[in-house]
């Protein structure tokens, strides 16, 4: 087996592991993010800034809450699901089947960069957009 393969493997059955690991330590990790404490940015201008709501959503997604995680911050589950998509990918290669469903156009990854950009701009502005506090 070749060291590409092997690395592919290893991460196969590693991300699992580790998942596996964060999920059942998720209020200890917890804890620590609440040591961050709250965000400056906000507490100066009032404003949300891109991070504001990662705290709560990473909770939620722990707490198996996907609709929540969203609505505190959109990116946490999207980059979530990303990386599902991508290990999915993986699994079926180190399988034999190259299957490629994830956009690996830039423009795409561009264009949502674009809308999440638009989005934490407008919920400053609308409050439903904000994160639940």
């Amino acid at each position: 087996m070749n060291k590409a393969k092997r690395v592919k493997l290893a991460v196969l059955v590693g991300v699992p592991i580790l998942l596996l690991l964060v999920f059942i330590f998720r209020e200890q990790i917890m804890r620590l993010g609440s040591l961050m404490g709250p965000c400056l940015f906000h507490e100066v201008t009032g404003w949300h800034c891109p991070g504001c709501g990662n705290t709560r959503a990473v909770r939620a997604l722990l707490h198996l809450h996907p609709i929540i995680s969203f609505r505190n911050n959109p990116i946490i589950l999207l980059l979530s699901l990303t990386g599902l998509g991508f290990y999915i990918e993986l699994a079926l290669d180190v399988c034999g089947k190259k299957v490629s469903f994830m956009p690996k156009n830039q423009f795409f990854w561009l264009a949502l960069l674009v809308v999440l950009l638009i989005f934490y701009v407008l919920r400053n502005f609308i409050p439903v957009l904000a994160p639940i506090s």
